[in-house]
């Protein structure tokens, strides 16, 4: 069977968002009397002679590859853009530890199924489902229908805080990218205690949901050929922890040869939500919550093999900052476990290329400007530490980046009060000030120091941006119903993405946007520069572009504040050498 790209026009704002939209994206854009625009690429030589010629181009409804473990069958998206193969199994869950390699399959396996999530808590974020379920390692490729060719490979790393989230097409629709001409590939992780679990045992050494990430980079470089994708031009890219675990990939001698640029949107090292110098302190903190006080790892592992997913993921949600309260940490090395993370994001950067794990590549990494607004969304942690602030218990404002001895814990406390809390009479004042300290101390502070460090020990192309746009896709700000005439985390996600679970309007600014973060996105996944031709304008790396209607240069964001958080990071950073 096969299908007509065929998209209807009820407006001519309509149509010029389609333009915007297709036609700047390296597609044809051909009007009809009837009102209907059929979209027909430019991407070879035969379509090409279709539009041309005034011919509809048509693609077979499904597609069959083989790969290692067996046949896949693939089919081709509504918009006709692509063949979406949903739900590929990369590797099977060992609790807490690597997965195994995926089956093989004799009959061949039809790549349809959205609705595999890794088990978390239920929260009110649109990005994220609630899910017990471990069996959840999968992985869905989007491979262009236009040209039988050769396409560099984007890998997508959702966010979550390493805690919830999802690569469901549900939430992450691949069209705007795929229209660029590369193949993309989103994927599931273990969350939380399954995919973070770090006892300093055997059964449970840690870092689960990297190694997933890792076991899903060996499946594409075994298999995405098959797709057309080239195995040796891999981009990673990112948001928030995503972003984040695209940088680890970057400090683990085991995922070398198996990526090529990194992208990280509002994700860094050295935040509360990126590492855990103590985690087993922090499986004993949980395990509390289900009725158990022991620091024996043995006995702590029972309690999280056996008790139900339901149970653990309640004990979870109900902590402070629950969506981050497992992460990645350091490793001990054992036999029959590969490990991912052996020293300290801090050590890795600072040793630089004489530190055997780290495997730097070119990297763009962005920030939005009022980060941690969207800290508000939480809604637990953030009245319980305005209650605790208003009855003067400053404990409330300890970052888990930070160990402060007991005698320098009073000083400390009191130079945030001053800093962000002079007024602690309104919750108006409260509220901004959280939101402030976790813009500097999450995002704006971490961001600024691991540029420098990678800069500098790498060696590589860093290329660095401010988003500035505010319209009708920013998810942060919509989620916040903020008045602020800024940006926050996640706002320029889906000027890359479309999200299909809670599809977001656009108007002809909005497809500029979307136009220019796209290009630039497969830009440096093709070529290893956002700007590959100078003459049409050029992003240089080392400065700070402002993602706006008219992008410029601009200085750092608040690099007066990034200073204050190095003064106490120098001093008393988790990573920091004693």
């Amino acid at each position: 069977m096969k299908v007509e790209i065929i998209f209807s026009v009820e407006d001519d704002l309509t149509l010029v968002t389609l333009e915007c939209r297709f036609s700047l994206l390296g597609l044809v854009v051909r009007r009809h009397v009837a009102e209907e625009v059929t979209v027909l690429c430019e991407l070879n030589t035969t379509i090409l002679a279709a539009a041309i010629f005034g011919v509809v181009y048509t693609f077979e409804k499904t597609n069959v590859v083989q790969t290692k473990e067996g046949k896949i069958e693939g089919y081709l998206a509504a918009n006709g853009l692509c063949y979406e193969y949903i739900g590929i199994r990369y590797g099977v869950p060992n609790k807490f530890r690597a997965p195994s390699p995926p089956p093989k399959f004799s009959d061949v396996y039809k790549a349809n199924n959205p609705n595999v999530v890794c088990a978390q808590f239920p929260t009110h974020d649109p990005l994220t489902a609630p899910s017990d379920t471990e069996d959840c390692l999968v992985l869905n490729v989007y491979a262009p229908s236009f040209l039988n060719s050769t396409f560099p490979v984007m890998v997508f790393l959702h966010g979550g805080d390493f805690g919830v989230g999802s690569g469901s097409p549900a939430f992450y629709g691949a069209e705007y990218l795929i229209t660029h001409g590369v193949i993309v590939v989103t994927l599931n992780y273990r969350l939380n205690v399954y995919g973070f679990l770090n006892l300093g045992i055997p059964e449970a050494p840690g870092n689960a949901g990297l190694k997933d990430i890792r076991a899903a980079l060996r499946w594409i470089k075994e298999n995405i050929a098959s797709f057309h994708g080239d195995p040796d031009n891999v981009t990673v890219f990112g948001q928030g922890s995503g972003g984040l675990a695209a940088i680890y990939l970057t400090m683990s001698e085991s995922t070398k040869g198996l990526f090529h640029r990194i992208i990280s949107a509002s994700g860094t090292p050295f935040s509360p939500q990126s590492f855990d110098a103590k985690p087993l302190a922090t499986a004993r903190q949980v395990a509390k919550s289900l009725g158990i006080n022991t620091k024996n790892p043995k006995e702590l592992l029972d309690l999280y093999f056996n008790t139900p997913i339901i149970k653990v993921e309640e004990a979870i949600g109900k902590q402070m900052n629950p969506k981050s309260v497992f992460l990645p940490s350091v490793e001990k090395i054992f036999d029959g476990e590969e490990p991912f993370l052996t020293d300290t994001p801090y050590k890795i950067l600072f040793t630089g290329k004489k530190h055997k794990s780290f495997n730097p590549v070119p990297i763009i990494i962005g920030i939005n400007t009022v980060e941690g607004l969207t800290s508000t969304l939480d809604y637990y942690t953030i009245t319980s530490q305005m209650d605790r602030i208003k009855n003067e218990d400053y404990s409330a404002l300890d970052q888990r980046s930070l160990i402060i001895p007991a005698e320098d814990k009073e000083e400390f406390r009191n130079l945030i009060k001053e800093t962000f809390f002079t007024n602690t009479t309104s919750d108006e004042s409260l509220v901004g000030g959280i939101i402030n300290l976790n813009t500097d101390f999450s995002f704006v502070g971490p961001i600024s120091l691991f540029t420098e460090l990678y800069s500098n020990s790498s060696g590589m192309p860093v290329y660095q941006y401010i988003f500035n746009y505010i319209g009708n896709r920013n998810l942060g700000k919509i989620l916040t119903n903020s008045s602020l005439e800024a940006t926050t985390n996640r706002d320029e996600l889906f000027y890359i993405f479309e999200l299909e679970r809670m599809p977001l309007p656009m108007d002809e600014n909005d497809a500029r946007i979307l136009t220019f973060m796209t290009m630039m996105w497969t830009n440096f996944a093709k070529y290893g520069s956002p700007t590959p031709d100078p003459s049409n304008g050029e992003w240089l790396p080392h400065h700070h572009l402002s993602i706006n209607l008219e992008p410029q240069y601009v200085a750092p964001l608040t690099p007066e504040r990034a200073y204050f958080w190095r003064h106490f990071y120098f001093k008393y950073g988790v990573d920091m050498p004693k």
